[in-house]
Order: structure tokens, then C-alpha cells, then sequence
């Protein structure tokens, strides 16, 4: 009667130990379609990223975006008492030679009337064959003696570099300025 109690709980223990081996065994495949799924994506997601860094080969940073707008609101925000010291702010931003060109196209003395010049709106545009360079759309307004005179649009090429950590315009040149025609 021993034996029979033994050989019935060796059963027991052996149907058990199948059933989970057999489980495990429907894990282990289970895990294992699992991971070659996500390799295949992995892979994929490789490739996806290779392929941006060619084409766009820019490295732009959200920093470069950044530095431009902060460069255009410095530049085009000002009023009598800042019209001149602008500059000054700038030459931390810009080569010795864009500071020059900014100077040399601007007055040496703030206008005698009330006037003041605020930037509405900086658009970046990105040039995906030329790293670091951009075209910038901005709109300003001008006000003198407290009255808009002039809400305009202008269109500047820009191009930065990197020195240690900060950024610098290198080259800026303005396109020209825009005037919108609606229903055209």
C-alpha cells in the first residue's frame, strides 16, 4: 500500500513537473517572438535615425534656435534710450565684423523724436544642406511719437558658429523688406 501511495504521488509530482515544463517551455517561446519583434524595431528605429542624421546633417539644437531669436529680439527691440546701447548687448552675440555692418547701417545717434521699434514675430527657417544657417522672417512695428507709422516684414540670412559654448553670428545679410498682399 506504500508503494502504491508513493508511485501515486511520483505521478503526481511528474504531471505537475510536465505541465510546467510545458508552460515555461509556452513562455519561453512566447518571450522569444517578444524579442525578435523588438530587435526588428530596434533596427528599424537605427536605421530611421541614420537616415535623418544624413539628410538633415544639420545638428541644429533647439540652444541655435534659441540664440537667433534672442539675437533679433535684442536687435530689433528698442526705443530712443536703447537705440544705440543695443549694440553693446550685440557684441557678445556677433562677429566684430556683423557688429560693424549693424553699426555702420544705423545712425551714431538716437533719433531727436519719441520713437520706438518692437519685434512682433521671429520665424526661423532651417536650410537642410548648409548646417547652421538660416533664413529669418520678422515682423516689426515702428512707432513715432506713440503712433504706428510703419508694420513691416523683413527677411535676413543668418549664419552662427560655436566657440567653446557659446554661439556667434557670422554672416548676416538682410534680404529685404516684405510687404504682404492679401488676396493674392
Amino acid at each position: 500500500m506504500k508503494h502504491y501511495i508513493s508511485y501515486g504521488l511520483l505521478g503526481i509530482a511528474l504531471i505537475v513537473l510536465g505541465a510546467t515544463l510545458y508552460v515555461v517551455q509556452q513562455d519561453k517561446t512566447k518571450l522569444e517572438h517578444k524579442l525578435t519583434k523588438t530587435e526588428q524595431q530596434l533596427t528599424t528605429l537605427s536605421a530611421t535615425l541614420e537616415e535623418e542624421k544624413q539628410v538633415a546633417g544639420l545638428q541644429v539644437k533647439g540652444a541655435e534656435v534659441t540664440f537667433v531669436q534672442d539675437f533679433f529680439h535684442t536687435y530689433l527691440n528698442y526705443d530712443n534710450a536703447s537705440y544705440t546701447g543695443r549694440f553693446d548687448a550685440l557684441s557678445t552675440m556677433a562677429s566684430a565684423e556683423v557688429i560693424s555692418r549693424l553699426k555702420g547701417a544705423s545712425s551714431l545717434a538716437p533719433p531727436v523724436v519719441k520713437m520706438k521699434n518692437e519685434l512682433e514675430k521671429v520665424q526661423l527657417y532651417l536650410d537642410p544642406t548648409t548646417p547652421h544657417h538660416f533664413l529669418v522672417y520678422t515682423t516689426t512695428n515702428y512707432y513715432i511719437d506713440g503712433s504706428l507709422v510703419n508694420h513691416g516684414n523683413q527677411l535676413y540670412e543668418v549664419e552662427i558658429s560655436k566657440d567653446s559654448d557659446q554661439y556667434r553670428i557670422e554672416r548676416f545679410i538682410m534680404k529685404g523688406n516684405m510687404t504682404e498682399v492679401d488676396g493674392v
